[in-house]
């Protein structure tokens, strides 16, 4: 499904950037930690329609994740009540009654959960001191294949990454160790999209028509449950076309310049090249 975010990009390209190592977290409010805006309905629909394409793409879990799931889905519910103004009804309905959306039942699963808010969401459990990737709902995909990283350990997921291994992993680790419940943390990642559909994969046929680059930011978020100490990570995606980013002033700029400074393997990570 193609996105034309309503909301503005949360975050523009840094003029001066080198690497695309870098952490880059900041403290968030326990009342930001998920987003509920106008794009809602835009999400809510898209997932339903990945449902249906590719099932066994977007979501899978380990049966050990059972009881993060279901502390995650009430942390959820409390949270969407407290600061964002949704409702339980005696009949057994939630409701967003900003944009008049609801959800029937109880069920304590993350696919379930993962419908009320517009960010995918991944479970982390620690397993012999190592965090794994024990549960995922991910519709949105940034060109990476879930399916094949489930129960694998975060290290190992981000492979990929040109440099990650030697230079973030041990940071990442120490930063998971130390995430304390109540303290949620944010940071955005960025990449050039050559389309605007939110399903992301280089093995997916897109038409030529919709052919055309876009900023993608994922704004990101890390929260551990109090309860089964598993970690939230969530991924909320903006996707805004460069027709419209190049009205914003020095974007175009900021790009060049990155390309510029980037190294090779890198820019060809993040679509550049």
């Amino acid at each position: 499904m193609i996105l034309k975010s309503k909301m503005p990009p949360p975050f523009l390209p840094k003029l001066g950037q080198a690497t695309i190592l870098e952490m880059g977290l900041g403290q968030l409010a326990p009342s930001e930690w998920m987003l509920v805006d106008e794009d809602a309905t835009v999400f809510l629909s898209h997932k339903l329609e990945q449902q249906r394409k590719h099932p066994d793409q977007i979501y899978q879990t380990l049966p050990a994740s059972k009881d993060a799931q279901s502390e995650f889905s009430s942390f959820l519910e409390a949270h969407l009540i407290a600061d964002h103004k949704f409702q339980r009804t005696d009949t057994d309905k939630l409701i967003n009654p900003q944009f008049g959306l609801e959800w029937k039942g109880f069920e304590r699963d993350l696919w379930s959960a993962s419908l009320w808010v517009q960010e995918d969401i991944c479970l982390l459990e620690e397993i012999k001191e190592e965090y794994i990737l024990s549960a995922a709902s991910i519709c949105s995909p940034s060109n990476w294949d879930m399916p094949s990283k489930i129960g694998k350990p975060v290290s190992e997921i981000h492979n990929p990454v040109p440099g990650y291994k030697n230079q973030m992993s041990n940071k990442v680790d120490r930063l998971m160790r130390n995430l304390k419940p109540g303290k949620p943390l944010k940071r955005f990642n960025w990449s050039i999209q050559p389309h605007g559909d939110l399903y992301w994969k280089t093995d997916v046929d897109i038409k030529k028509e919709t052919l055309q680059k876009h900023w993608r930011v994922e704004r990101q978020t890390l929260l551990r449950l109090p309860s089964t100490n598993a970690i939230v990570f969530g991924i909320r995606v903006f996707l805004h076309s460069f027709t419209a980013m190049a009205k914003i002033r020095g974007f175009d700029n900021a790009i060049a310049a990155i390309i510029e400074r980037l190294p090779k393997e890198q820019s060809i990570y993040k679509n550049l090249l």
